[in-house]
């Protein structure tokens, strides 16, 4: 598995070719100086089809009017619903008879954030509709970076949603996207110039506080991350939320296990630690409890997979899923030359 994996994060160094993508600038701009919209602020008009954006989710058998509080799934960039999540949560979610939803985005998740966004934006709202129960959402990437948009930018959805779980979240951007993405590059993909530290998008994301009230988010990181980096610690970490008005908490799985050793596609997909988090964020009110989690140790740290994962398809899956899309994704999806422009309402032109 190791020289698979070499190999694809190779690909990612390498595979960059050129192309382009546009956004489009149509609505009237209300965020205010600080960069923090405010709750009672219209939302923007979502600019793609309903029928395009029912057709990118799925929902477990379970999901419906009477189901209670569902969860939302959103895979990292690179990453397919199937890749990501098919093989580990969504199984361990049917065990324990948790009700999902899930959304795949555009060009597996590597196309303009503003448009994927619309996507997860429809999802909550759906979902919330159904069950007219708070939803969470469980974001592993960028993916655990997404939802923060549609809340920020589309104030309703706030009220819709009870928790926010990124699992190694980029919240303040890559390293290697802007060393990928920097002239004289010819091109790299659309969401990597968004994502990238400094990039326009990110910088709206985060301004006027990283975090909103009423909101519990709970951030997994791992000090091993090889992808979301620097990583060591909370103060200084790129996934850990520190600012604004929501309640928030963010574990390192080392916290927990100190001698775990997940990097950044093992932790969201496999790693028992992670999951762990996770599943103790939505089984109890409010964010992870770091002294709830002790309690679990050491058999936790004895655990080599998360519920859902079969050790005997484990690298097979881990191979031809999530790291041969991720291979797949950088060489062939489309590229951008420079960072898309803000839309209107993020503080773009008007």
């Amino acid at each position: 598995m190791k020289p698979f994996k070499l190999f694809v994060i190779s690909s990612f160094l390498v595979l960059s070719a050129c192309g382009s993508d546009n956004s489009t600038n149509s609505e009237s701009s209300r965020i205010a100086s600080s960069g923090f919209v405010p709750a009672d602020s219209p939302s923007p008009p979502l600019l793609i089809s309903e029928q395009e954006l029912d057709a990118a989710m799925q929902c477990s058998e379970g999901f419906g009017s009477d189901s209670g509080r569902a969860v939302l799934l959103v895979p990292g960039a690179t990453q397919t619903v199937e890749s990501n999540f098919s093989w580990n949560y969504i199984p361990a979610f049917d065990e324990a008879g948790i009700p999902w939803c899930a959304v795949d985005l555009p060009n597996s998740n590597t196309g303009e954030l503003q448009a994927s966004s619309e996507y997860i934006t429809h999802a909550i709202r759906k979902m919330f509709r159904t069950t007219n129960t708070k939803i969470a959402i469980v974001g592993f990437s960028q993916g655990g970076v997404m939802p923060r948009w549609s809340l920020k930018f589309f104030p309703d959805t706030r009220e819709m949603v009870e928790d926010m779980i990124g699992i190694a979240a980029a919240n303040h951007g890559l390293i290697e996207t802007s060393l990928l993405c920097a002239t004289p590059v010819i091109g790299c993909i659309t969401s990597f110039t968004q994502i990238a530290v400094a990039a326009k998008w990110l910088d709206a994301l985060n301004a006027g506080g990283e975090t909103l009230p009423g909101i519990d988010y709970t951030q997994v990181y791992t000090r091993t991350d090889d992808v979301a980096i620097p990583n060591f610690d909370e103060e200084n970490g790129v996934s850990s939320l520190r600012t604004g008005e929501g309640n928030k908490v963010n574990i390192a799985t080392q916290d927990v296990c100190l001698t775990n050793t997940a990097d950044h596609f093992l932790v969201g997909s496999s790693d028992a630690v992670g999951y762990a988090i996770v599943s103790d964020a939505l089984s109890h009110p409010g964010v992870a409890s770091l002294e709830r989690l002790k309690a679990q140790v050491p058999a936790l740290c004895l655990t080599p997979f998360m519920p859902g994962v079969d050790p005997l398809s484990f690298p097979i899956n881990f191979a031809t899923k999530m790291m041969s899309t991720f291979a797949q994704s950088v060489a062939l999806q489309p590229k951008s030359t420079e960072e898309p422009p803000l839309r209107c309402y993020a503080g773009g032109m008007c």
